[in-house]
């Protein structure tokens, strides 16, 4: 199973002697990689195999995965994960008068 939208950069190879280049080199070479790695691109993967959902998506946090009968839903943020909904209201008295 591997990512294909993401490659981690080879490392420099370090020198004999201390060399303020290679520690630049190197520096710039981590921050691309953590840029990579905090992207908000998508991520693609090959051969994941999913077991144990639950079917209740009820106190899972958001982008949680369920399943709902034989497919797998994602919670969404805007989405409720809650079981059942009850309301109940009083409103007054009503007369209707039939003539």
């Amino acid at each position: 199973m591997g990512m294909q939208s993401f490659r981690s950069p080879p490392l420099p190879l370090p020198p004999e002697r201390y060399d303020k280049r290679y520690l630049d080199q190197l520096i710039k070479i981590l921050g691309t990689y953590f840029s990579q790695l905090d992207s908000q691109n998508p991520l693609n993967v090959e051969g994941v195999v999913l077991t144990d959902l639950t079917d209740s998506p009820v106190g899972l946090p958001p982008f949680s995965l369920y399943r709902d009968g034989r497919n797998v839903k994602i919670l969404l943020p805007q989405d409720t994960g809650v079981l059942g909904v009850l309301g109940t209201s009083n409103l007054g008295s009503v007369t209707i008068t039939i003539s």
